[in-house]
């Protein structure tokens, strides 16, 4: 299977992964043939990729680090939660907590596995899966620092809830597709504060946990909001958090751009390692991260191209390709070659898919 864009889809090709509409609810199983007016209407929902059988790699599954049933119940149980606090509602942290041992289960049981999110989302879904990604990635920089599962808990039920102060502003701020004025900037950094007197006054979240909210957007040197904190002056989680939330930012399609390939996302975050962020932390998250995820198309050094189907842990830049093409044509047949085992071999470019 291959993650393809959208626009980029051909009539008669078959879903190889069940898209989910943004209430967690079926929309086309892994199976069904695409038709116009299937495309037609997932362009509309605001789907900007979908995964396809292309007859390449179809032999290849995807490494998940968290299951698809764990993802629907993190994304539908945030939902709730934010949609109860938009009506003054309380947090009702049961649910939280489950979806959460949940991550946690799923990513001790690959611990192993190279950090490849592949989840496919609609415009309207980004908050709820955003807050997911950003979870999962937090948990495995965690198990990476050696925590005990009851403080990867506190961990990830901050992460989970660290912006649950949007909901309490303005929706047409929040969903601007554009560059916010100053004055919407300013509103939308409350979402920090409001976001930690919720969480704080919440029965069953830690006050370390509630600091995740407060903080996630503060910087290493001093440059973040709201308080402009330094280094250690930052909660470990936090700092964590941070990391995540610009990773997933980044590698995810927005309605105003598209998204940036994770190598260059890695790039940008160990380049602003020292002001932005904590480097030991990033470290360890670079470390795990699949710079060139399943299914990318890649170009090679001497000139042929193809496309990944393996990672080889804990070297990422390294993965294993199906080769497909040279600069003249269709190879023969398809060639698998392991990066690792052959070094004057290097990924020189990805291809847009």
């Amino acid at each position: 299977m291959r993650k393809i864009n959208i626009t980029n889809i051909q009539v008669g090709s078959r879903i190889s992964k069940t898209i989910y509409n943004s209430k967690g609810q079926v929309l086309l199983s892994a199976g069904t043939v695409l038709t116009g007016r299937y495309v037609k209407r997932l362009i509309e929902l605001g789907f900007t990729s979908i995964f396809v059988d292309d007859g390449l790699i179809d032999d290849i599954s995807l490494d998940e680090v968290i299951s698809e049933e764990t993802r629907v119940q993190a994304v539908n149980c945030i939902r709730g939660i934010m949609q109860n606090v938009a009506k003054n509602d309380v947090v009702h942290t049961a649910p939280v907590g489950k979806a959460v041992d949940c991550i946690i289960d799923d990513l001790m049981k690959n611990r192993e596995m190279m950090l490849n999110l592949s989840d496919i989302r609609s415009y309207d879904d980004y908050t709820f899966s955003h807050s997911v990604n950003v979870t999962v990635i937090s948990v495995v920089i965690g198990i990476c620092l050696h925590y005990r599962k009851d403080r990867l808990k506190d961990l990830g039920m901050g992460v989970l809830l660290h912006d649950i102060g949007k909901t309490q502003i303005p929706p047409d701020i929040i969903n601007k597709p554009g560059k916010l004025t100053d004055e919407e900037y300013e509103i939308v950094k409350k979402h920090t504060w409001l976001g930690f007197e919720t969480l704080r006054k919440s029965p069953g979240i830690k006050l370390t946990s509630a600091h995740v909210a407060l903080q996630h957007h503060e910087r290493h040197d001093g440059s973040g909001y709201p308080r402009r904190l330094k280094g250690d002056q930052i909660i470990e989680f936090a700092r964590i958090s941070a990391i995540a939330d610009v990773y997933d930012a980044m590698t995810s399609d927005r309605c105003y751009r598209k998204s940036i390939p994770v190598h260059k996302v890695c790039q940008y975050l160990a380049e602003n390692s020292r002001e932005q962020f904590d480097s030991r932390i990033l470290d360890r998250f670079i470390e795990k991260v699949a710079l060139y995820p399943q299914g990318t198309r890649v170009t090679l050094n001497d000139g042929r191209s193809g496309i990944v189907t393996k990672q080889n842990n804990g070297i990422p830049t390294r993965p294993v390709v199906r080769l497909f093409w040279t600069n003249k044509g269709h190879l023969p047949k398809p060639l698998n070659v392991n990066l690792a085992e052959h070094l004057e071999l290097a990924i020189e470019d990805i291809l847009d898919q």
